[in-house]
């Protein structure tokens, strides 16, 4: 982990929460915003991402609220580092329903690998459902979240032959404890990876601090798997928006 790069990266976002800190209205249609951050490392459902450097991010959102659903959508950038690329576009938009305490989400997500000026074919599609349980004025929440890619995966080993990769299922809960939020969250990565963590969040002058730790494990240790060996992580990131 490069600490002095996150450091300074902390600094540069608190000089900028000096900043004008509001939405930008698109008319009476709905409000576009702006993230930027810094993170220790870029980990995906406990998979390293960036060869264990640190990634900065990069986003722009609109939402569109309205008397029968919220609709949003946005793009990211994001460093990774891979096979013929060096960072991550994604491109996303979804559905928001608010029923009470319950909130449903559905949303559809492209990821583009680019970097070296050529093509690439690991771009993918992930179209992600999420339950969220948060009841009004209550300091904690639970959620499910369902995600299916469109390539169906990867094969695994040939005793096991199963799919891998291709479906990820999480649980999580949070819980506000006035100084900072924190987030336990149990996720598998079908056949491939089995995630668990716990993160606490703390806004400090407008810039969200995430720290989060990860432990991640090989379902398919006989074959392919997008984890060459169990891991542990442990991940500092900061973010402003705008």
């Amino acid at each position: 982990m490069n600490k002095k790069i996150i450091l300074s990266s902390f600094a540069s976002l608190l000089f900028l929460s000096q900043a004008a800190n509001a939405e930008f209205k698109v008319g009476n249609i709905g409000a576009l915003s702006f993230t930027a951050g810094v993170q220790s490392a870029y980990i995906s459902k406990g998979v390293d991402q960036n060869s264990d450097r640190p990634a900065y991010n990069a986003a722009i959102d609109f939402v569109a609220p309205t008397s029968i659903v919220d609709f949003y959508a946005g793009y990211s950038k994001i460093s990774a580092t891979g096979n013929n690329y060096s960072f991550e576009d994604a491109r996303y938009a979804g559905l928001r329903k608010n029923l009470g305490p319950v909130t449903l989400d559905a949303s559809l997500v492209e990821t583009l690998k680019k970097g070296d000026g050529r093509n690439n074919n690991n771009n993918d599609v992930d179209f992600t459902y999420k339950l969220t349980f948060a009841p009004a004025k209550a300091p904690y929440t639970i959620g499910l979240v369902y995600t299916v890619n469109d390539t169906d995966g990867a094969k695994g080993s040939v005793t096991t032959n199963k799919d891998i990769g291709a479906e990820y299922q999480e649980i999580n809960a949070s819980y506000n404890f006035g100084f900072a939020t924190a987030v336990v969250a149990y996720g598998e990565n079908k056949n491939d990876v089995e995630v668990k963590s716990l993160k606490l969040t703390k806004s400090i002058f407008n810039v969200d601090a995430t720290l989060t730790y990860i432990d991640a494990d090989r379902k398919d240790t006989l074959g392919n798997s997008n984890l060459n060996k169990n891991r542990e992580y442990v991940t500092l990131g900061v973010s402003k928006t705008f």
